[in-house]
């Protein structure tokens, strides 16, 4: 064997590895079709089989949180598939927890400010390329320097405007804490957008209720109107979402960041208009290209978890199963658009052990044909354990070759 060729078979496995791409896992959303009528009025119900569902895995997932909970801290599970409500379970009805009962859905407010800032971006009132300092001229703004005044309207939906935040290493209650410290001083915006600088904007994700009470008042600024109101005009009226209240500072600004009270199947609303690319009933009520851009990845936080504009978005690596996004809640308050599977899921909840992940990977995705995958090697290992048994194979070969022709010598 020449030189060459010895060198040629050596180098054959290192030149075939370099030419294979390792897929990246990236998160897509596809768009659910046309819906048979819009949910404006009321959600037209169907049995889960008339829309390709098992309701045998929906009836267990009933009778799991029966016997798992004493006192069921889980309020309610709704579920709609192909825009009908197929499963709706109200498991304290006798407790003020029935399908009549508003909820106070928490931090899933921050979906609903994040959208009513998409509708005013398209309007024309504001960019997400403003400065958050722009729209606060009669604010004597504390700790301004140079980071402060590139905060944009952008990183405060993705949640990375440098500003400092603390509200999960202590409980709610507690007086450290940077939200109960917030709504008990007499201007919320004010104690937000004083606090001096932790990072660069951009350059940090952190957890910031605050930041998002910002966008309400920015919003308020931009408009002339109050949260609510541009609600109410633009988005609560065209859903057809008609009982609610929404908490407000001293100051008048809806809580960005909470606090929303709202009937479980409104929130499914939401998720259906951004399942249906930000259309209702013919109406573009927020531009497909927000609904596309909110729902993707900004940050990438951990495992395969990211963020977008107030949503949290969800790969198919860990859970629950498949691509996804989410608004999330304290106390078990979420809304899950499963734009692959053209499916909307709703949970709200008095507690935060409720295991959320747990009833859509054993019960909700299976009845939608969905399962978790047998555990084996990722094809990244799989791409690895070849390209490495192919060098030990050629490698032995050469050895083999070599040995014989000492030998025949």
């Amino acid at each position: 064997m020449t030189r060459t060729r010895l060198f040629l078979l050596i180098l054959l496995p290192v030149v075939l590895l370099s030419f294979t791409t390792i897929p990246t896992q990236l998160i897509t959303f596809t768009t659910a079709k046309v819906p048979d009528y819009w949910p404006t009025d009321y959600w037209q119900t169907s049995t889960p089989e008339d829309q390709g569902m098992d309701s045998t895995y929906l009836t267990a997932l009933d009778e799991y949180i029966d016997e798992a909970y004493l006192g069921n801290p889980i309020v309610s599970a709704l579920v709609v598939k192909n825009g009908y409500l197929v499963h709706a379970s109200y498991y304290n009805p006798n407790f003020g927890m029935g399908e009549n009962d508003t909820r106070n859905i928490y931090s899933c407010t921050k979906s609903f400010t994040s959208t009513l800032i998409g509708i005013a971006v398209s309007m024309g009132f504001l960019s997400i390329d403003d400065y958050m300092i722009d729209f606060f001229p009669n604010l004597t703004i504390q700790n301004l320097d140079s980071r402060k005044r590139a905060i944009t309207v952008e990183h405060l939906l993705t949640m990375t405007s440098g500003l400092p935040w603390d509200e999960s290493s202590v409980p709610y209650q507690h007086p450290d804490n940077d939200w109960r410290q917030m709504i008990e001083s007499d201007n919320w915006v004010e104690f937000v957008i004083n606090r001096p600088m932790e990072y660069a904007p951009g350059e940090m994700w952190v957890y910031n209720t605050g930041g998002s009470h910002l966008l309400s008042a920015i919003l308020t600024q931009a408009t002339n109107m109050t949260a609510l109101a541009f609600a109410e005009t633009y988005l609560f009226g065209p859903l057809g979402i008609t009982d609610y209240a929404w908490a407000r500072d001293s100051q008048g600004n809806n809580n960005g960041g909470s606090s929303l009270v709202i009937l479980p199947r409104d929130m499914a609303k939401l998720g259906f208009l951004f399942l249906n690319n930000g259309t209702w009933d013919g109406v573009q009520i927020v531009p497909a290209e927000w609904v596309t851009s909110a729902s993707q990845q900004h940050v990438s936080l951990w495992s395969d978890w990211g963020y977008g504009y107030q949503w949290w978005v969800h790969g198919p690596i860990t859970t629950p199963l498949t691509s996804c996004y989410s608004a999330r809640g304290y106390l078990g308050q979420f809304i899950y658009v499963f734009a692959d599977l053209d499916m909307i899921v709703v949970f709200t909840a008095d507690s935060s052990i409720i295991e959320d992940y747990f009833y859509l990977e054993n019960y909700i995705l299976p009845a939608a044909g969905q399962f978790p995958s047998l555990p084996g090697p990722s094809i990244e290992e799989i791409i690895v354990a070849v390209a490495l048994v192919s060098t030990t194979i050629i490698f032995l070969i050469v050895i083999v070759l070599f040995a014989y022709r000492r030998f025949r010598r």
